[in-house]
Order: C-alpha cells, then sequence, then structure tokens
C-alpha cells in the first residue's frame, strides 16, 4: 500500500497498475494548482478592475452638464456658438470624447454638442429597453432641457449613424441636414425567420458573455489604451478614453443596445429610408469602404444608404479605419469639412455636391 512497485507470490514485480495510479494522481494534482491559480487570478482581476473603476470617478470629471431625463441624469458637452447646432452621436461602446477633434474643429464656426446615451461616458445606466425610438426620445429631451434650439444638423458615427438617422425620420422638423460617419447598420434589414433571430440572439449571448468576462477582470483596460493611441488620439485624453471604455456599465450597454434591441433597430432603421431631400453626407473610412468591395453582400448595402435622400453626397477618408476616422487629426478635419458641407446645404439649400 503507498508504494510504487509490489511482488506477487510468485516473486515477480507488479508494477502497471501502480504506474497509473501515480500519473493520474499527478494529473489530479496538477489541475488542482491550474484551478486554484485561475481563480487567484479572476479574483485579482475582478478587484483591480473595482479598484480602477473607483479611481476613474475620482480622475476624470464630466466635460460638460448634467441634465434629468425620465429620472436620470444625462451628461452633453457643447462648445462654440451659432445656429444650426450640431449635436453628435457616438457609437456603440463609445461616449462623446470620442468626438473631441471634430467638436474643436467645428466649435470655431458654430454650436457643437456630443452627449452621452445612458450608461456610457458620464449618462447614468437605466433600466428601460435601448431600443432606437426609446434612446431618440432620450435625446430629444436632454436637448429641450439643455436649451439647444433646432433644427440641428446631427452626426453619428457606427451605430450612432444609424441613431442619427432614425431620428431625422422621427423629428424630421427638428433635423436640418445629417453626417453619418462609417455607419453601423450595413447588413440585412430584416431577419427572414425566428430562427434568424434566435441565431443572431445566441451570437449576442456568447460575444456578451466573453466581453462581459474579459471586462469585469481588467483585460479590456489593460489592452485599450493601445487602440486609442493606434488610433491617434491625444495622448492627454487615451487614459480617460480607456478608462470610460472599460467599465462593467459599459459593456452592459453594448450587449442591450445590440443584443435584444437588434431587431426593433433593423425594424426602426427600415422605416427611415426615405428621407426627402434632407442634406445627407455618407462619410466612409477607406478601410471600411474597402472591406465593402471586396465583399459583394456588403457593398450594394452601402450603396444603398446615399438612396435614402435625393439630397446626398459620399465621401471616402483614405486610410482610415473605423477608429482612426475620428480620432486621427488629419482624418477627423476631413470628417469635419464634411459637416461643414451639410451646414452649408441647409442653410443656402444648394444641394449636396458629390
Amino acid at each position: 500500500m503507498g508504494v510504487l512497485a509490489s511482488t506477487s507470490h510468485t516473486g515477480e514485480y507488479v508494477t502497471g497498475d501502480v504506474r497509473k495510479r501515480g500519473c493520474l494522481f499527478y494529473v489530479k494534482r496538477g489541475l488542482k494548482w491550474l484551478a486554484i491559480i485561475l481563480v487567484v487570478l479572476v479574483l485579482l482581476g475582478v478587484g483591480y478592475q473595482t479598484l480602477a473603476t473607483e479611481l476613474d470617478r475620482r480622475n476624470f470629471t464630466p466635460r460638460g452638464q448634467l441634465y434629468s431625463v425620465n429620472g436620470h441624469q444625462m451628461h452633453i458637452v457643447c462648445a462654440g456658438e451659432g445656429s444650426p447646432a450640431v449635436i453628435l452621436q457616438a457609437g456603440s461602446l463609445a461616449e462623446s470624447t470620442w468626438w473631441y477633434r471634430v467638436q474643436a474643429e467645428l466649435a470655431a464656426r458654430t454650436q457643437v454638442c456630443a452627449f452621452d446615451r445612458p450608461s456610457m461616458g458620464w449618462s447614468e445606466p437605466v433600466d428601460e429597453p435601448r431600443t432606437a425610438p426609446i434612446m431618440n426620445g432620450e435625446l430629444h429631451a436632454l436637448l429641450q432641457e439643455a436649451g439647444i434650439s433646432g433644427p440641428y444638423v446631427m452626426a453619428g458615427h457606427s451605430f450612432g449613424a444609424s441613431l442619427t438617422r432614425i431620428y431625422a425620420a422621427e423629428y424630421p422638423d427638428e433635423v436640418a441636414g445629417i453626417a453619418l460617419v462609417d455607419s453601423h447598420l450595413v447588413t440585412p434589414k430584416h431577419f427572414a425567420s425566428q430562427g434568424d433571430i434566435d441565431s443572431n440572439m445566441a451570437y449576442w449571448n456568447v460575444v456578451s458573455a466573453l466581453s462581459s468576462a474579459l471586462t469585469r477582470v481588467g483585460v479590456t483596460r489593460i489592452v485599450g489604451n493601445g487602440d486609442f493611441q493606434r488610433a491617434g488620439y491625444p495622448p492627454e485624453l487615451v487614459p480617460e478614453l480607456t478608462a470610460m471604455q472599460a467599465r462593467n456599465q459599459a459593456f452592459d450597454a453594448y450587449y442591450a443596445e445590440n443584443g435584444p434591441a437588434f431587431p426593433a433597430l433593423q425594424e426602426a432603421s427600415a422605416r427611415a429610408e426615405d428621407l426627402g431631400d434632407l442634406p445627407m453626407m455618407v462619410i466612409w473610412a477607406g478601410q471600411t469602404y474597402g472591406t465593402n468591395q471586396a465583399n459583394p453582400s456588403l457593398r450594394p448595402l452601402a450603396e444603398e444608404l446615399s438612396t435614402y435622400s435625393s439630397n446626398s453626397a459620399s465621401r471616402i477618408v483614405e486610410g482610415a479605419d473605423h477608429l482612426s476616422i475620428l480620432g486621427n487629426a488629419q482624418y477627423a478635419r476631413q470628417v469635419t469639412s464634411a459637416i461643414l458641407d451639410v451646414i452649408d446645404a441647409a442653410q443656402t439649400g444648394v444641394p449636396l455636391a458629390q
């Protein structure tokens, strides 16, 4: 018992079974220590994330003002003077500071405001579903509370571009023109069946589980700095941008906007395909549009987007990707120029030039 070998009644050594038990013992012990190490790493990660989030609250304060909307605080930061006011909407998992370069340049011409949807930036989380009509209703109320008069020129990036176009359809008297920057919704506009809806939800459940886990143990916070640095944002803004994106509530909102609410977003988008002669600028990052050229299923949808207004034009920011189109100074300047073209078209009535 407890030895590595023994003898039979014939005097022969019997070692096979004992050797097997010995290997299994070491495997079990290795797995046990691996599990202990993983648990310790997870606990350390959760502790790091909790501490870092609290330090973020102390180190980074709202750039603008907070207003009560439906019982929760929403953040909006404005600069410049004049009309029409430009309203900037960020994409998924993004907040107002993403527009830093564009907002600074536009402020030399007119009033320009960037805001945070609930759970993003400095806006508080909410329990309401994240459907397009609800989110646009929150923006509508925020602009009224902040005393920002329309009609507005609105610009949205990525997911925010889809919401901007839908807002123009829902509140046509309040919108003088729109700019859609690397628009998010270039996917089939309708699910063909309940099975497709279920498949989409299954996908987002997996994405949510992985993203949530990586965020809650601090991995997103660690790798985020590199993303914003490569995009070209000013170095002094990189820690703040990373901090805002790396919070648990940000990924919870990301899932709520893109998972359960996505079928409703598609339906709202389909109702916003006829904007009449509203000045509409469609701006693509060169790398995104290059992908569309390589993918026949995406390019026609991207081209279709330009047909939603009879007064539309398109621009391609060569060399830019989905993040650097706002973060890089040279690329952001081209986005600013395109938005200024929308302002001119709204003020003069002269159609946008291709």
